[in-house]
C-alpha cells in the first residue's frame, strides 16, 4: 500500500498523541515480536512502535525491516519511535 503525502500529513497528525504500544528490544526482529506488532495493528490500525537499541542507521534499519513484515506503511520514522499503519477491514480511520 502505498499513502499519498496528504494521507501521509492526516495519520501523522493522528500518530501524535499515541504512545509506543511495542518495544523492540535487543533481540531485534523475532516471531514473537512480529506477532505483538501484528495483534496491534488489528487492534488500532495505527500504531508506534519503539527501538530501544542501536544508532540511527540501525534503528531505521529495524523500521524499514519491520513495516513489510508487517504489511503496513511506514508513516514516519522520528528518533526511536516510527509509526505503522494498516487499514482494517472494515477500517475505522477515514484516510483523506
Amino acid at each position: 500500500m502505498h499513502l499519498t503525502e496528504e494521507q501521509s500529513n492526516y495519520l501523522r497528525i493522528l500518530g501524535h498523541t499515541l504512545t509506543p504500544a511495542v518495544d523492540v528490544g535487543a533481540g531485534g526482529l523475532t516471531n514473537s515480536l512480529l506477532k505483538e506488532v501484528d495483534k496491534a495493528l488489528n487492534d488500532h490500525e495505527l500504531v508506534k512502535v519503539r527501538v530501544r537499541f542501536g544508532d540511527r542507521e540501525r534503528r531505521s534499519k529495524v523500521f524499514e525491516e519491520l513495516a513489510p513484515l508487517a504489511d503496513a506503511c511506514l508513516v514516519k520514522e522520528a528518533g526511536y519511535v516510527a509509526l505503522l499503519y494498516r487499514p482494517a477491514n472494515p477500517s475505522t480511520i477515514r484516510l483523506p
